[in-house]
């Protein structure tokens, strides 16, 4: 595991030593060769790990494909930016780079196909999976891409101010220095687990937003990832198959139980919440618009309606913006989804928030909460019982991503429901349910979609 401050041990854990992978091979070794998953994982650039203990792929492995999980630096250690090649910046990214060529390089020695290589990722790693189809040098290690509830235009996967980011930090850490390249020398001399301590959180919510993330590389660094802001290198992306979607609660994820039950008493607490990023009177528009117009897309009740305005702050609204991106610049087939499926092992809402009892009232998904239907959690111990739900859940949503990596096309004669593709003319997505999956025609969550392109328009 890569240093990082552990919310599940609660102190700095892992170590500078951790730029390793993991290779998975069914069991059941056959001479033609196998399709290979790359799996990125998330936890906002600064935590995670590609440990089994988080990502063990029982189920995926058992559809006859090959996994690999993935390490990177994460926080400053991995994104530190002073615009000098002594501190580039994307230094995580770069290693995710590292471990595809290897994988391209070496994975037919394990059985794999390095001509059917799919990379796949959930938040920070949906958000890098962005990146690698955005990014010159990522360009032919890979057939195929799946997003799972996040882009790099998310405001937690991109930092416009990194410079300065990079400087507060060296000032927390004692160097008054102005010179990049004089603070990067000082930086050297200071312990990796100082740097980790003294990494600050922006922000003033419960939810994690981050300075240490992805950004723009400067020209006068050599090796550049991201040599163009995002918004520029997506006008260049590659075409390839790609699966994207979001969870339907993914803003459940945004609060503790104590700020909750302030704003479910007094709503001008969600003033706090939002000032930081909107003028008064946007927010007046978006109170409005959540508490009052939306009576559809939006729930019956305040809670529900609080969760759908912080899944689009966070996650929906920059979810559609790099969709659009991608169907309307991406001629091979794009597969659009929404997760709601409520069960046992919904990873956040069920395991890892049974401290929160507030959230239990609401149906759906809360952000990560389809992971424990992909992989098996072995530290947490969830595990879908016989015949249950949650285990017909875990076959279906692993059937569907090994079909796509194998094929480029999710479907199959065993699923008992047909995945169409979406696209700018006829949008469409898949509705991830259990029993009750099936297609939707149009854009998802339309209403509150075109409300914060009408918000963009006037920022």
């Amino acid at each position: 595991m890569c240093m990082q401050y552990s919310f599940l041990k609660n102190k700095i854990a892992g170590s500078e030593d951790c730029l390793y992978l993991n290779i998975f091979v069914p069991q059941e070794q056959l001479e033609e060769k196998k399709a290979v998953m790359v799996f990125i994982h998330g936890g906002a650039f600064n935590n995670g790990s590609a440990s089994p203990d988080f990502y063990s792929p029982d189920y995926l492995i058992d559809e006859n494909v090959i996994i690999v999980t993935i390490n990177y630096r994460l926080n400053a250690l991995g994104f530190l930016n002073f615009d000098i090649d002594e501190c580039p910046g994307n230094m995580g990214l770069k290693d995710q780079l590292l471990a595809i060529k290897w994988v391209k390089a070496n994975i037919s020695a394990f059985g794999g196909d390095d001509q059917n290589i799919t990379i796949f990722g959930e938040s920070a790693g949906s958000a890098s999976v962005h990146c690698h189809t955005l990014s010159p040098q990522s360009t032919g290690l890979f057939q195929k891409a799946i997003m799972q509830s996040g882009c790099i235009f998310n405001p937690w996967a991109f930092n416009e101010n990194h410079r300065e980011s990079a400087f507060k930090l060296a000032k927390r850490l004692g160097c008054e220095k102005d010179n990049p390249k004089e603070v990067v020398q000082y930086l050297l001399n200071v312990p990796a687990i100082d740097i980790v301590k003294f990494t600050k959180i922006k922000g003033n919510t419960d939810f994690t937003n981050y300075e240490f993330i992805p950004s723009v590389e400067s020209e006068a660094v050599s090796d550049r990832f991201l040599p163009a802001h995002p918004k520029i290198l997506v006008k260049t992306a590659s075409s390839l198959p790609v699966i994207t979607g979001i969870n339907n609660m993914e803003g459940m994820i945004a609060f503790g139980e104590d700020r909750m039950r302030k704003i479910l008493n007094d709503t001008e607490e969600i003033y706090g919440l939002l000032e930081s990023r909107y003028s008064k009177e946007i927010i007046n528009k978006v109170k409005n618009f959540y508490f009052n117009e939306c009576n559809l897309e939006c729930g019956t009740t305040r809670l529900e309606n609080i969760c759908h305005l912080y899944s689009d702050i966070y996650f929906s609204k920059d979810f559609h913006r790099g969709y659009n991106h991608i169907i309307t610049q991406n001629i091979s087939p794009v597969f659009s989804y929404e997760f709601t499926f409520d069960g046992e092992i919904n990873v956040c809402k069920n395991i890892l928030f049974f401290l929160r009892p507030t959230f239990h009232s609401l149906k759906g998904a809360c952000h990560a909460d389809e992971m424990g239907y992909l992989f098996y959690g072995r530290l947490l111990g969830f595990a879908p019982k016989a015949n249950s739900p949650e285990l017909k859940m875990c076959r279906m949503l692993s059937k569907l991503w090994t079909n796509f990596a194998k094929t480029g096309n999710p479907n199959s004669q065993d699923l008992s429901f047909e995945w169409n593709n979406t696209s700018a003319e006829e949008p469409k997505y898949l509705l991830l349910d259990g029993d009750n999956t099936h297609m939707v025609n149009g854009l998802l969550n339309s209403s509150r979609v075109h409300f914060w392109e009408k918000i963009s328009e006037t920022v």
